[in-house]
């Protein structure tokens, strides 16, 4: 995450989407929610938020997407709301949000918008709340949102709000596909069967931090992909076209509860040949990214 001070007095924070290079579900708890285990990037694909003080104390956020909410119900203005109340400040925000990570693909862009708001916020009202402070109100608010506060990688545990930070041992290099069609998480959970015996985590662990990228990309698992392959037929089609690369990538995944895909590639030059290949297939917008703050 990446924080700036504007020229006119405001706040503007890039806001990363994040893939999921491990996913387990370890089972479903009292709370409704399931016991998760992941291990996870952010990368340099990134929202915009500027953060402008309004001294009436009124809240308002404006976004270049006409199809995402700006009421109470986004989780910025839940983040917002949650910070003001917490740091007591009487003092107000407008907020613009620019968006390029797409919803519905398992890359975080609410949680993450929503951790950058509490960052940038806290920044232009002056509060210096504590980093402990920021995580349980982060932790309060949605799944992910903690993790972003602990870039570039992380193990989560809970519904995703015990956060670990892990060490990078150098950047890694992924060709992304995000198709036009959309999963709903809460449908994917809601379909999942949890395993009798869920895989350990500590193998991708292990491959993360030692930076070798082959033995990762054979470890990459997501205990959701098969769900979501089976609600979203068509996303057989992407993981069929990044199997069919072959040794060009060290291995693939769907992100999350999707329908983001990925390729993790030894370089940046691999990942650009992957992507000109999966560009002509006619899957989805595809990027080439790095994982990163």
């Amino acid at each position: 995450m990446i924080v700036r001070d504007l020229e006119a007095g405001g706040v503007e924070v890039l806001a990363p989407a994040k893939l999921n290079l491990f996913l387990e579900v370890l089972g479903k708890r009292p709370d409704g929610y399931h016991e998760l285990e992941t291990l996870m990037v952010t990368i340099g694909l990134t929202d915009t938020l500027e953060f402008a003080d309004d001294p009436s104390g009124r809240m308002t956020l404006v976004c270049d997407d006409p199809s995402l909410p700006t009421d109470s119900s986004n989780l910025v203005m839940k983040a917002a709301e949650r910070l003001k109340a917490e740091s007591g400040t009487s003092r107000g925000a407008t907020i613009s949000l620019r968006k390029l990570i797409p919803a519905q693909a398992g890359l975080a862009g609410g949680s993450s918008d929503a951790a950058a708001a509490l960052v940038g916020l806290d920044r232009l009202w002056k509060c210096h709340s504590s980093k402990e402070c920021l995580e349980n109100l982060a932790g309060a608010i949605g799944s992910d949102v903690a993790f972003f506060l602990s870039p570039p990688a992380a193990v989560c545990r809970g519904r995703g709000e015990r956060v670990e930070p892990v060490g990078l041992a150098k950047p890694l290099h992924f060709v992304l596909i995000c198709p036009p069609v959309g999963v709903s998480t809460a449908d994917v959970y809601r379909s999942l069967i949890p395993p009798e015996r869920p895989r350990p985590i500590g193998a991708a662990l292990e491959a993360l931090e030692s930076g070798d990228a082959n033995a990762l990309g054979r470890v990459l698992f997501n205990r959701l992909q098969p769900v979501a392959e089976a609600l979203e037929p068509g996303l057989i089609r992407i993981r069929e076209a990044l199997e069919s690369l072959g040794p060009a990538i060290d291995g693939h995944l769907m992100s999350g509860s999707g329908s983001a895909h990925f390729g993790l590639c030894r370089d940046e030059g691999a990942a650009g040949h992957a992507a000109r290949h999966l560009e002509r297939l006619g899957l989805g917008r595809v990027r080439v990214v790095t994982s990163g703050p």
